[in-house]
């Protein structure tokens, strides 16, 4: 008879120690694997923080910061609100006050939640040559019941941008004329589809095929979420390769070539519309929102989408490249390119 199985000591060749052994092993192995899989979601990338920025072009990184703020300040800005009316008459005004000539472009959105009014805002810079080239984002902010969803990225920043490089112009230049266009609705109301989302830009893409200036638009790039501390803006892998070589050459002529990136996405935003009416579009768009993949996670869409996550250094970044980029789109367009 044997004794209790608590008082048989295990051999080296026990079949249940041989399992233990094993299984140690491979679960240790497995959770060095895993670590090791999580780690690019988790370390963030410093050297995609721009430090230390010295200006480059007339833009003004502090002062389109400065504006960031005021909006901000407005609080959460889905389309038809109150806050969102407020900043649209910051923006007309600061639009005004720099001298270029506006208008709105008013409409109905068809929605899931119904019929909601909207408004687009247009500055023009009048330029000395036939033609058009738009410079866009959004101004609204994603309606979320739950939570105060300030979009201090995804809305503020863009509209910040836009405001000071309507600044850094001024109301005339040499060359095409520049629409600074401020979209409403840019938003989902609920989960995004081909027709929930994008109402402003298709909207407004269908006014000017009506009123004929659809044919003038040479060139469109829109921004959206350049203001991430954390600044790595994306290939456009769908824009012409003309608009990539214009944008990341200058980049790379600037030192700037750590914050816009290789690597290429292809993301459903205002610059679509125009893409699919003929036009050349390029879309600008830092689409990981912080130093990882789970600060993305963190703070896209939810109330961690605050004026601290956003940096003025990254909106000089974006400001410089994008200024010094339109002469070299220019020359492009002047040569013909389309496609």
């Amino acid at each position: 008879m044997t004794g209790p199985l608590q008082n048989r000591p295990f051999s080296a060749g026990s079949g249940s120690l041989r399992f233990i052994v094993a299984f140690g092993v491979v679960a240790f192995v497995l959770l060095g694997l895993l670590a090791s899989g999580l780690r690019p979601l988790l370390a963030r990338d410093d050297s995609q923080r721009p430090t230390g920025t010295a200006a480059k072009s007339p833009f003004d990184g502090a002062r389109a910061y400065e504006t960031l703020e005021r909006i901000c300040a407005l609080g959460p800005r889905p389309a038809d609100s109150e806050s969102l009316g407020q900043t649209r008459s910051l923006i007309l005004d600061t639009l005004e006050g720099t001298g270029l000539k506006t208008r709105v472009h008013e409409f109905d959105a068809e929605t899931p939640i119904g019929v909601v009014p909207m408004v687009n805002i247009v500055g023009e810079i009048a330029g000395t040559k036939r033609g058009v080239i738009v410079l866009s984002g959004h101004y609204d902010t994603k309606r979320m019941d739950d939570i105060a969803f300030i979009g201090a990225n995804d809305g503020g920043a863009s509209a910040a941008w836009l405001l000071e490089f309507a600044r850094a112009i001024g109301n005339q230049r040499e060359g095409r004329t520049v629409w600074i266009v401020f979209y409403d609705g840019e938003e989902a109301f609920g989960e995004w589809s081909d027709t929930n989302g994008i109402f402003g830009s298709r909207a407004f893409v269908e006014h000017v095929k009506e009123t004929g200036e659809i044919d003038n638009v040479h060139a469109v790039l829109n921004v959206d979420m350049i203001g991430d501390c954390y600044l790595g803006v994306q290939r456009d892998i769908a824009s012409p390769t003309w608009m990539q070589t214009a944008v990341w050459g200058k980049a790379r002529e600037l030192g700037y070539e750590g914050h816009f990136l290789n690597s290429g996405t292809a993301i459903t935003d205002d610059h679509i519309p125009f893409r699919l009416a003929g036009v050349p579009a390029m879309n600008l768009i830092d689409f990981q929102y912080g130093g990882s993949s789970v600060d993305h996670e963190r703070t896209w869409h939810t109330e961690n989408d605050t004026i601290d996550k956003c940096c003025p250094e990254s909106l000089q970044v974006v400001g410089d490249v994008v200024y010094h980029a339109l002469d070299t789109l220019e020359t492009y367009l002047d040569a013909g390119l389309r496609n």
